[in-house]
């Protein structure tokens, strides 16, 4: 299968880069993964089902053409964002609108994940979700693949103000909660490259999460990750690739046991 590539010469996670070195080593405060297509993949099924919802709303209760919403998506980040930006949706509804859209059956494209909680019990760096979703749909969705005890918490639309992750202001709220104050503390994992492009200019170290778009399912050429992965199960070899060191030596059973008790 033909990679993403890395354009900015930055090591592609699948094409092995260069081993560090104990003294090249480094970690970082937090790590941030963002929810749908990152933490699971299911070939965009539950964002179709999503997408489906929100053109029901804009359509059905705000009158506008077959779509706008999702051309309002790819040009502001969101559709709630750039209902917001042009006016088309009150302030007195936002609440209505996450609930509408999100209002799918969770369980029928995301499954039980076993090897992804075993390898997020063995990162010992503090782990958040980072969503422009609701908080109410990542916590559905961490609920079912059976990781929604392993995070600090859940960051989503409402606590960074409304910004997307098109907005550096999104990323400063998210670092604000977590606690820490320098963006090199600060490891984002995501599908989308246009947030991954603001996440770079803001500091953060990034990784991309996917290595085909979801609207033609050609491979994505970019130059605005730092790493791509084909799904997140990939993560740990990237660390120990390039020596960022946030997994316990230990195995995933022993941690689990170490949680438990």
């Amino acid at each position: 299968a033909t990679m993403a590539t890395a354009m900015n010469g930055a090591p592609n996670a699948r094409n092995g880069g260069k081993q560090s070195t104990p003294s090249t080593r480094r970690t970082h405060k937090v790590i941030y993964f963002d929810c749908d297509d990152a933490l699971y993949k299911n070939d965009w099924k539950t964002a179709g089902l999503i997408t489906k919802k929100i053109e029901s709303f804009t359509v059905g209760e705000l009158g506008l053409p077959p779509g706008r919403a999702y051309e309002l998506y790819k040009q502001y980040g969101t559709c709630l964002k750039g209902l917001q930006e042009e006016k088309l949706l009150d302030e007195s509804r936002l609440e209505e609108f996450l609930h509408f859209a999100h209002d799918i059956p969770h369980d029928e494209h995301i499954q039980r994940d076993e090897a992804l909680r075993a390898m997020l019990l063995k990162i010992k760096t503090p782990k958040w979700i980072f969503t422009a979703s609701a908080r109410h749909h990542a916590q559905r969705c961490l609920e079912i693949l059976g990781v929604d005890d392993l995070f600090e918490g859940i960051i989503d639309v409402r606590a960074v103000g409304w910004h997307t992750k098109h907005d550096a202001r999104a990323y400063q709220a998210a670092m604000d909660i977590a606690g820490v104050t320098d963006p090199a503390d600060c490891l984002f994992l995501d599908d989308s490259v246009s947030n991954l492009k603001t996440a770079r200019a803001v500091g953060w170290t990034n990784v991309l999460v996917g290595t085909h778009a979801r609207d033609t399912g050609e491979p994505i050429v970019t130059n605005h990750a730092d790493h791509i992965i084909g799904t997140v199960h990939e993560f740990e070899d990237l660390c120990k690739t390039h020596g960022y060191d946030h997994f316990h030596v230990e195995d995933a059973v022993e941690v689990e046991n170490a949680v438990e008790n």
